[in-house]
């Protein structure tokens, strides 16, 4: 128990948390702007027939992944307060009819999604462990399935097939799409000259 005071005490320790928590927050709270304020109005013009609550790009998936190859078990934490808050201001500011257990639901699901990524990593090859977006990826896929079983279950209460479909092909796309803008931004970031 003193190791725990004395960590919590210890600046440092308070200091990397509140960076990865505020990374995170930012991150995806920037990231689900984004998706809402420009791929869903786009959606909407170009597939008006589709009524679900799916985005199909949900580029703030990507956010997830990431977080949770990057911090761990830390990042279902980090993740909780950014979820609620654009949960918040898609149903009180967008008017989108989202159930108060959605980001709940959506960071299990994550969470299971990064556990059986954690179960199975010992069997994978050695030479995937040097390409971080392979890993990121196959938590990615998990947390997808997962996430798009609870949320067609909570938003369907037959679990419709076309909601899981919807939410796992948008969660997939979106963090594909987000994980590659990511690598090509940090790439340029990389090899340009801050000085």
């Amino acid at each position: 128990m003193y190791w725990l005071i004395a960590a919590m005490v210890d600046a440092s320790f308070m200091g990397k948390w509140f960076v990865e928590f505020f990374l995170v927050f930012i991150g995806y709270t920037a990231v689900f702007t984004f998706t809402l304020g420009f791929i869903v109005p786009l959606q909407k013009i170009i597939l008006p027939e589709n009524s679900l609550m799916a985005s199909v790009l949900f580029l703030p998936h990507g956010v997830r992944a990431i977080a949770f190859f990057l911090f761990g078990l830390k990042a279902a934490l980090y993740l909780l307060p950014a979820h609620y808050a654009m949960w918040y201001i898609s149903v009180h500011g967008a008017d989108i009819g989202l159930d108060l257990l959605a980001p709940l639901v959506s960071i299990l699901g994550c969470l299971i999604g990064y556990l059986l990524f954690l179960s199975i990593r010992n069997f994978l090859p050695d030479k995937i462990y040097d390409k971080g977006w392979v890993l990121v990826t196959i938590i990615m896929t998990f947390s997808a399935f997962f996430n798009s079983v609870g949320l067609s279950r909570l938003h369907s209460s037959t679990g419709d097939f076309e909601y899981l479909f919807a939410y796992f092909w948008g969660d997939l796309l979106g963090g594909f799409i987000f994980l590659l803008l990511a690598m090509y931004i940090w790439r340029i970031l990389k090899n340009s000259n801050f000085k």
